[in-house]
């Protein structure tokens, strides 16, 4: 009795593909601040103009996983989880407004990078798209 090798449908495989091209993308977003502030430098000067085209493919809405995988990034881990808006303390005092919280998206919806704003943290952007991260209120 032979087995054969399990296959997915094509709309289950182009599902996965979107999704894991989708992390590659917030993969990249979330560490392209990092990545540009590390290779400021003249002895950069070729990784940073491979991490641009890597940029400018993403802009257009080319595929960035194997390119992230030529500058040697893992476009496959998954993304760090923000902290948890769970042990926040208890107000004070009951006559102030109320506080909006909320998570910052993407500003074009094409990743699902989301970010926390702390007080202390500046407005979170998006280095591909060069637009300010969209605030999104909890309900």
């Amino acid at each position: 009795m032979t087995s054969e090798p399990e296959r997915c449908e094509p709309s289950e495989r182009s599902r996965r593909s979107e999704r894991s091209e989708r992390q590659a993308l917030a993969a990249l977003c979330a560490a392209l601040p990092r990545l540009r502030a590390m290779l400021r430098g003249p002895a950069s000067r070729a990784r940073r103009a491979a991490v641009e085209q890597v940029v400018l493919a993403a802009r257009r809405g080319e595929p960035v996983g194997e390119l992230l995988a030529g500058l040697g990034m893992d476009s496959t881990a998954p993304l760090p989880a923000g902290p948890s808006r769970t042990t926040l303390p208890t107000p004070v005092e009951e006559d102030r407004p109320a506080q909006v919280t909320g998570v910052y998206l993407c500003p074009l919806g094409t990743c699902p990078r989301a970010e926390e704003r702390t007080a202390s943290s500046g407005l979170p952007a998006c280095g591909i798209h060069d637009q300010a991260l969209r605030f999104v209120a909890d309900r």
